[in-house]
């Protein structure tokens, strides 16, 4: 078996319980509220945590959401995308300054680390839909260059062959072996790199191409198995000073952290990835900028809490990102059952 099962209703539960109840289900994400003194709050959650990423089914009747920087501190999310697609309702607002609306089989691009106020619609007596996929930035913003995706949204056939495999993966999911579930999240990467390709340009390019910390990701994305890779030598070809740089990373932990994040990233993906079975660990380290793999492998035990001698014995039996394993613990324990 995989990691259980997310199962989260407000059917299971007291009608006067249902709005706590939700609230803190869905507070990782949002502070949600009512969208009428008289509409209760209802919903479901059910999903599948797979190495570094969620995958799920959510279903919600008219709500709003609000995520602000203090929920951004708390959530510890903010490294990564909500991506849902919608498959019945609607949901629109303001994501930090970009008015959005996304539509039924349309695609929404949510930054965790960024505000939000958004309202879910859905006609009367029926809920929205979305099958949805919680993943570090990382994938999300690789092929974007680094450019933020907060309130994108991807439209047309493009939007609907998304909808459709996300749909297969998240219904295979269950049924898998930590090998199987590996291989599908490999699936969901190439699946985001794809579908940000067809994102509209004028979208794409929301983050205008001055703003620094854009231009400073697309430097470290194409740099990052450099061992030279330093905020030093990142303000030397950006031609910006040190506190320039710092205070566009501050919101992320700071340039260092990020830096180090998306290199045991990617290294983690690699250790767990079959094409890479015959590239020892001293090899993935050097490959991703770390200069010794005793220093490798310090910085991989405090961030995922194991050793990459066992992340690659035991495949992806567990929960390598520590973000998504909180999460997937919140969640756990409110599902059905264990609430």
């Amino acid at each position: 078996m995989i990691e259980p099962r997310i199962d989260i209703s407000t059917g299971f539960v007291d009608a006067a319980d249902r709005d706590d109840y939700w609230r803190a289900a869905t507070r990782p994400f949002y502070v949600t509220e009512r969208a009428g003194r008289d509409v209760p709050l209802h919903g479901t959650i059910s999903g599948t945590a797979t190495g570094t990423s969620l995958i799920g089914e959510t279903t919600v009747n008219s709500q709003n959401y609000v995520r602000n920087r203090r929920l951004i501190t708390e959530s510890e999310l903010d490294d990564h995308y909500v991506v849902q697609a919608w498959t019945a309702g609607a949901m629109g607002g303001d994501a930090d300054g970009v008015d959005f609306l996304v539509r039924t089989n349309e695609v929404s691009f949510v930054d965790l680390g960024k505000p939000l106020r958004a309202s879910v619609r859905t006609h009367s007596q029926r809920t929205a839909r979305t099958i949805s996929l919680v993943v570090p930035r990382a994938l999300v913003e690789a092929s974007s260059h680094g450019r933020s995706l907060h309130g994108t949204v991807l439209t047309g056939m493009p939007a609907v062959v998304f909808s459709q495999c996300l749909q297969s993966i998240s219904d295979a999911l269950p049924h898998l072996d930590f090998a199987g579930a590996a291989q599908y999240e490999n699936v969901v990467e190439s699946l985001l790199k794809a579908s940000v390709g067809h994102v509209a340009p004028e979208q794409q390019l929301r983050a205008p191409p001055e703003d620094l910390r854009a231009r400073a990701l697309v430097y470290i994305l194409d740099h990052l198995g450099e061992s030279w890779l330093s905020p030093t030598t990142i303000c030397v070809a950006l031609a910006v000073s040190r506190a320039q740089l710092y205070r566009a990373f501050n919101d992320d932990g700071g340039i260092a952290q990020v830096i180090r994040r998306k290199r045991l990233e990617h290294a983690y993906r690699e250790l767990t990835t079959p094409d890479s079975a015959d590239a020892s660990v001293e090899d993935i380290s050097r490959r991703w900028g770390f200069t010794s793999k005793p220093h490798f492998v310090r910085a991989f035990e405090a961030y995922y809490g194991t050793t990459p001698s066992r992340v690659r014995l035991e495949g992806r039996r567990t929960i390598g990102n520590p973000s998504i394993n909180r999460l997937h613990r919140h969640l756990t324990s409110l599902s059905t059952g264990t609430a």
